[in-house]
């Protein structure tokens, strides 16, 4: 089994458990905890941050596939944080406890693992191509 593959089936198994991992994400937030700015209660900005989440990791995806290589490191790293800041801040509204902290953490750890993963076969790639 070549490099390309071994990594290929290490992302697939990555991105299935972060997959997995998004779903209980969605389980453990209502979206019906109102937050309230200066009196005002906002009570369609939880789906908005999760909306934003969501939007944000189909742009990286999207760079993923159709970019041909991570664009810039600072376009991956703003849609990394758009993904993950709202992620943090949903679940500090509903109130971030312990057991929260380490599902959190589990998360970015996954989420780190396909990046490096795909910043690895985009330099794979980059040195086919310059041997050719």
């Amino acid at each position: 089994m070549a490099d390309d593959e071994r990594i290929s089936l290490f992302e697939g198994i990555i991105i299935g458990i972060y997959g997995n991992w998004l779903i209980s994400l969605f389980d453990k937030i209502s979206f019906t905890t109102p937050v309230t700015i200066s009196g005002y209660s906002l009570s369609w900005f939880q789906p908005f941050l999760i909306g934003l989440s969501i939007a944000c990791l189909i742009l990286l995806i999207a760079i993923g596939i159709f970019g041909g290589k991570l664009e810039t490191r600072w376009e991956v790293l703003m849609l990394g944080l758009g993904h993950f800041a709202p992620i943090c801040f949903s679940l500090s509204v509903e109130g971030l406890i312990l057991k929260d902290i380490f599902f959190l953490g589990s998360g970015g750890i996954l989420f780190f693992m396909i990046y490096v993963s795909e910043l690895w076969r985009a330099r794979q790639v980059e040195r086919t191509r310059a041997a050719k």
